[in-house]
């Protein structure tokens, strides 16, 4: 798998403080004085906030194609395609390229969250009340950023998708933004009832979704199989013209 190539780019780590920066932006900080005494789980708190904020979910669909969404254009361009063809072979090239597409969305997030989690924790526990593990914050946690991470996923493999049919770096970029902003306006603006296009709602899971939201976690992960399915058999289809 190309995931530790893709790791050791610039522009993965550029992607990474991106995100940083974009959950740092959209942290509510509290006012700190000299005899504060926080709150127990504080530094999760904030951690949670920031990843809800306006600013984060702006970021999302900027963020998702950066690290690998137009890597199989770049390949071609640059005329590097036969020869990881001939290494790799083409079904296994397909199936790499698609499964570290899908991959390099989460990792970006989990990254930045984990990282700001420490920074938060390293900041604020010293100036806690007395530490109690509560189990459903970290449960709330995990999940919201699992949501996150399965959304960006879902559009760097909608980026690679137009990238292959397209290729066009622009349009690989660009379409996912697009289409991920024009869902928010359109439940917004015309159908507010319809709460399940919204990506919004994806991620602060604000509506009835079922026992424990299933049906959130149901329609991410089986839009996700199907994006990473689709663009892994679009590349086989481009292949076969070489």
């Amino acid at each position: 798998m190309d995931f530790g190539r893709m790791i050791r780019t610039r522009q993965f780590w550029l992607t990474v403080l991106m995100a940083l920066a974009g959950l740092f932006l959209g942290t509510a900080w509290p006012q700190w004085k000299e005899n504060t005494v926080f709150p127990s789980g504080m530094f999760l708190e904030l951690t949670k906030e920031s990843l809800q904020s306006r600013i984060v979910i702006f970021c999302i669909p900027v963020i998702a194609v950066i690290p690998w969404g137009e890597e199989y254009i770049r390949e071609r361009q640059w005329n590097f395609l036969r020869f990881l063809i001939i290494r790799k072979g083409k079904k296994l090239y397909c199936l790499d390229r698609a499964v570290t597409t899908a991959i390099s969305g989460m990792a970006v997030w989990l990254i930045a969250s984990f990282g700001q989690l420490l920074f938060f924790f390293l900041l604020f526990f010293w100036k806690e009340e007395i530490f109690v593990f509560s189990r459903e914050n970290f449960q709330e946690y995990f999940q919201i950023l699992g949501r996150i991470c399965l959304i960006t996923s879902c559009l760097a493999c909608l980026g690679g998708i137009v990238g292959a049919v397209s290729r066009s770096v622009y349009l690989s970029m660009g379409i996912p933004f697009v289409m991920y902003f024009s869902l928010v306006m359109l439940r917004e603006r015309y159908l507010n009832w319809m709460y399940c296009m919204d990506p919004r709602e994806w991620v602060l899971k604000e509506e009835y979704w079922g026992e424990q939201g299933r049906g959130l976690w149901m329609f991410l992960l089986l839009l996700w199989i199907g994006l990473t399915v689709i663009y892994e058999k679009i590349l086989e289809s481009r292949l076969e013209e070489i």
